[in-house]
């Protein structure tokens, strides 16, 4: 045996068990999912309480990324420094999803090739039975050793025994040779799936059924995989909460069902029972699941709304602390006038930086959404505490320290009085104007 036979026995020693004891292909493909998704249950549920955790910890990374905006290196040490301690995993829940597929890829090879995995031949015993069945050209590649199990039945076994033996081949025991029977619901699951099922050998030899059948298998294939979705996002009550999960949620929506129906045409029929059973049992599985996690959810949940209650809480008392040392630096008079940048057009929408119309005299910043634009080498741009206060600002200052809020009050109209001779002074006279004249 190869190392690829080693290492994919245990799928091969479940397989070949199931179509000795129940002698339907599509039965033992059925079951094999059926078993391997009992196994891989509890590292399911693993991977959903993974993903409540992430869930929860989402307030904190968003805060955590608005906090250290400007330096991402420190913000993803961080990030990673709240996973670690929290005991979470940055991929959530979402590596566990991706299981089947490896699954899938050792089964695709036990499907492709039963003489090597089922029955454990080399490759020169698999050309010795080709040969004994009257396949004198046969070359191990793509399905043609699936094709081949189709020959053998009760009448061909004994010679494609033979014929492995002398080849050096143990027919016998565990890994012996058997008969597998392909059928199923008049289906041949060897064959591969064809689009234009009427111009197919079958549909015109009369097997309408047959054809028909598996044209049907992708198709059933790639409907029940959006089904499958659909029951997981529903059963799954974190979802509601991941809001910037919707769109890799609508992506997986679409790349499921085009992945079974490229299987499904591109593959032997046996892939679409696996794809068939798998997306049944997800449906069972995530229904199972909920039920388990339902009070982890509600959990999760309840606390995802305090987070969100907190964070409003944190943001409003850091509003409130930052108008009330502006408000003291108004009251004191110490407050700095930011200076006023000199305009470089009518009304500087054109402008970035230092160079006019960069943007082109009919450009309209209303049109797109565009990030302000700050020259380095310009004004340097006031503090936030030399800001003037904003209506929500007053309103919260007004709530939390009357006394500093009339002050303020106080401060501005001081500041208007003040600058309302100068303007005037500022003004020429009427007598002026006419002297001038």
């Amino acid at each position: 045996m190869d190392i690829w036979q080693i290492l994919m026995t245990p799928f091969s020693l479940l397989l070949r068990f199931f179509c000795q004891v129940f002698n339907s292909y599509g039965v033992a493909l059925f079951l094999f999912t059926l078993v391997v998704k009992i196994i891989l249950f509890p590292l399911s549920i693993k991977g959903k309480r993974s993903m409540i955790k992430t869930s929860l910890l989402s307030g904190q990374v968003q805060e955590i990324q608005k906090r250290y905006a400007n330096n991402p290196e420190r913000a993803n040490q961080e990030i990673q420094k709240l996973y670690t301690e929290n005991n979470a995993s940055m991929f959530g829940g979402c590596g566990w999803s991706f299981l089947p597929l490896l699954i899938l890829w050792p089964l695709y090879a036990i499907i492709r090739r039963p003489f090597k995995y089922l029955m454990m031949l080399t490759e020169n015993a698999t050309t010795a039975v080709a040969t004994a069945l009257g396949w004198a050209d046969f070359t191990p590649v793509g399905t043609n050793e699936l094709l081949l199990a189709s020959r053998l039945n009760a009448g061909t076994l004994e010679a494609a025994k033979t014929a492995a033996a002398s080849a050096g081949a143990t027919t016998t025991g565990l890994f012996g040779m058997f008969v597998i029977n392909f059928n199923f619901l008049g289906i041949d699951l060897t064959k591969v799936p064809s689009l234009t099922f009427w111009s197919s050998d079958l549909f015109k030899s009369g097997d309408i059924w047959g054809a028909v059948g598996l044209f049907l298998l992708p198709v059933i294939s790639a409907a029940l995989s959006v089904v499958s979705m659909i029951v997981t996002q529903k059963t799954n009550q974190m979802s509601q909460n991941q809001e910037q999960n919707n769109s890799m949620n609508w992506s997986m929506m679409l790349i499921s069902p085009l992945m079974s129906l490229w299987i499904g045409f591109t593959l032997p029929a046996g892939m679409c029972i696996y794809w068939i059973a798998n997306s049944l049992l997800i449906m069972v599985q995530e229904v199972i699941a909920g039920k388990m996690l339902k009070k982890d959810y509600e959990a999760a949940q309840k606390a995802m709304e305090e987070q969100k209650l907190r964070a409003k809480e944190a943001e409003k008392e850091r509003r409130r602390k930052a108008a009330e040392k502006k408000a003291a630096a108004i009251a004191a008079g110490t407050r700095k006038q930011p200076k006023k940048e000199k305009a470089a057009d009518v009304d500087g929408s054109s402008q970035e930086g230092l160079r006019r119309f960069a943007r082109g005299r009919a450009y309209d910043p209303a049109r797109y959404p565009v990030t302000p634009y700050h020259d380095p080498n310009g004004p340097v741009r006031p503090k936030e505490e030399d800001q003037p206060l904003t209506d929500e600002e007053k309103a919260l200052l007004a709530e939390s320290r009357p006394e500093l809020a009339a002050a303020v009050e106080q401060a501005e109209k001081k500041a208007a009085g003040e600058t309302a001779p100068e303007k005037a002074k500022e003004a020429p006279a009427p007598e002026d104007e006419e002297t001038l004249k």
